[in-house]
């Protein structure tokens, strides 16, 4: 794709996201100050708090796209460009920030100076804040080739930046997928790893309350330290293990986790 294909393909994107989250008001809604009045709806109280933003059309150099390589350290790719530059906009992770008052935010965020030396571009991080989004470049020019990847953030605690080598990195990416415009498509119709994620979660609670008779993390801590009743409610979750491809130390990390989900 041309640079300008790019560019339609992102401008039809974060309209179609837009109206899509904007059809309840929340997900479209934040506190901001006059530093962004360009960016409030139209129908927003000045003297509220809590504003209804909207798209605005990018107004963004080509010495402004120049600094920004110089800062992270490698060339945009093309579709990254475009994504930077179209529209300015306030959606939170996984697709990151980028308003008028803060150019790039969801990039410079989620930069990280060893992930670039080894050929990975961050640009946004995950929608729980634990893993970091990158282009891996390996591929460039080739954009529709240079996949999607994420790494857990805490794992880079545990590697010296000074001597860590991408062999050591590329162990620790997971492909999520096939590049960035694969990667928008899949979060506007709720295919993308963090949709799949919410949604597994929310079937297996649904299948412990309705086929197994619990009302509460407490109920099911005492059936899990139970091994035949612990057999059982595995037993009751395998179709949704199957649908999701839920490793088993994975389900039984969710029954864990269940007790700080807000679905009970």
């Amino acid at each position: 794709m041309i640079y300008a294909e790019y560019q339609e393909y992102m401008r039809n994107f974060f309209e179609r996201y837009y109206q899509k989250l904007s059809q309840e008001e929340i997900y479209v809604t934040l506190p901001l100050g006059e530093a962004e009045k360009e960016m409030w709806s139209d129908d927003a109280a000045p003297d509220e708090e809590w504003k209804k933003w909207k798209l605005v059309p990018a107004l963004v150099s080509d010495e402004e796209i120049k600094e920004l390589e110089k800062e992270i350290g490698v060339e945009l790719p093309l579709s990254l460009k475009a994504f930077l530059t179209v529209t300015h906009h306030c959606f939170d992770n996984p697709i990151g920030r980028n308003s008028v008052a803060e150019h790039f935010k969801g990039v410079k965020e989620s930069w990280n100076p060893v992930l670039v030396r080894c050929g990975y571009l961050p640009f946004a991080w995950d929608k729980e804040g634990y893993f970091i989004r990158c282009i891996r470049l390996e591929k460039m020019p080739e954009e529709e080739e240079c996949g999607i990847y994420q790494i857990d953030h805490e794992v880079l605690f545990d590697f010296d930046e000074n001597t860590v080598t991408p062999e050591e990195i590329d162990q620790c990416m997971e492909l999520i997928s096939e590049n960035l415009l694969t990667y928008l498509d899949e979060i506007l119709y709720d295919r993308d790893c963090d949709s799949l994620q919410e949604a597994s979660k929310k079937a297996v609670i649904r299948v412990l309350k309705e086929e197994c008779g619990l009302q509460n993390y407490n109920e099911l801590s005492d059936k899990i330290d139970d091994d035949e009743e612990f057999d059982k409610i595995i037993t009751a979750l395998k179709p949704i293990q199957k649908q999701y491809s839920i490793s088993d130390d994975d389900l039984e990390e969710m029954l864990w986790a269940t007790e700080y989900s807000a679905n009970w």
